[in-house]
């Protein structure tokens, strides 16, 4: 082996230099791509995340996904959430309206708001815009026509209609065509759920109200009289069990919120077939029982209804008004889930994300 010279060894050193910097480098590429803006804390903006729920087994799920996102992007979100406290009937959309006002004045970066009372809340929306600050609707007000009287950026949501239509579609290919659709509160986004079941059974436009017809195809709603339903499952199901009792040609019941949804599993209502929207760990369970207790239920993904508009918010003020959505939804859903597929979802719920 020749004797090495010293230009030979500068070279080596040289290399091994290079070398060093490139693993340096890869590293410091490395650290920067793990910490991001999330535990760099490099985010300067404030987002509002604004509801018309409250704190329960949904919202919590949505609130869990926008502070997640908050986290990874290390912005900041403002406490301020729903309009509608525990034990209130219905949510108060002066309240929320008035939350979106204060957070116009607050001047933060970001709104991020269900649209429960269009006609209440565009105009104040619009007014958020027009001050700089762009909003994200979520949840509800996932139309275009509001979404474009809102000025807002998107909406991130589950397209309603189509959710019930869905449903309707799979009751129809069950032979179990004669539905009734439980409302349990206000809100446009739940009317257009029964008209979507209409749709899906192929009888028009709108599920009526009044009487169920002794046979189907048809979709009826019944508007629950209970204060609060979702918070008086059983209550609310008396009301539920009286109706099919007197309504015996009724063979499929769509309840709008799982707790009622469940508790009417529990009450056991002979020769229905009981469907829900969203997703529980109860809701899990009668799907996996043997036989399912529960037909199936419609997954709307809320978790990313709170994560998305936060990164959305993000990218749009860090990134030149970059905006996602082209003016219409962004859609979490639906999904619809039975017992064929509940396994796929389990951990999602196991972990609180669904």
């Amino acid at each position: 082996m020749a004797p090495r010279t010293r230009s030979s060894i500068g070279r080596l050193l040289t290399a091994v230099l290079a070398t060093a910097l490139l693993i340096a480098g890869c590293s410091s590429s490395s650290s920067s791509s793990k910490n991001g803006a999330g535990s760099g804390g490099s985010c300067p903006y404030t987002f509002a995340v604004i509801t018309h729920g409250d704190n329960g087994n949904f919202w919590s799920v949505v609130y869990k996904g926008a502070k997640d996102a908050a986290k990874d992007t290390g912005c900041k979100l403002s406490e301020t959430y729903g309009s509608q406290q525990q034990g209130q009937a219905q949510p108060d959309d002066n309240a929320e309206n008035a939350q979106i006002q204060n957070a116009i004045n607050a001047k933060v970066n970001g709104i991020i708001v269900s649209d429960h009372a269009p006609s209440v809340m565009n105009s104040t929306l619009a007014a958020a815009s027009d001050a700089g600050i762009p909003v994200v609707l979520v949840n509800a007000g996932c139309d275009d026509t509001d979404i474009a009287a809102a000025k807002a950026i998107t909406c991130v949501g589950q397209p309603e209609q189509l959710a019930g239509k869905q449903a309707g579609q799979r009751f129809a290919k069950e032979n179990a065509s004669n539905v009734l659709c439980v409302i349990h509160q206000s809100g446009q986004n739940l009317l257009d759920r029964c008209d979507g079941i209409a749709q899906g059974l192929g009888v028009g436009q709108k599920c009526t109200s009044g009487d169920a017809p002794t046979s189907g195809p048809a979709c009826t709603e019944l508007i629950l009289s209970t204060p609060n339903a979702a918070s008086n499952p059983q209550q609310a199901v008396g009301q539920v069990t009286a109706y099919l009792a007197s309504h015996p040609g009724v063979n499929a019941v769509m309840t709008l919120n799982n707790a009622i949804g469940q508790s009417l599993v529990v009450a056991k209502p002979a020769h229905v077939k009981i469907a829900t929207f969203d997703l529980s760990s109860d809701v899990q369970n009668d799907l996996e029982a043997s036989p399912p207790t529960l037909d199936f239920a419609v997954d709307q993904q809320q978790y990313l209804q709170g994560y998305l508009p936060v990164e959305f918010l993000f990218l749009y003020n860090k990134h030149e008004g970059n905006a996602v959505g082209g003016g219409t939804t962004v859609a979490s859903g639906p999904k619809l889930v039975d017992s064929t597929n509940i396994k796929s979802v389990a951990a999602a719920i196991a972990a609180g994300d669904d």
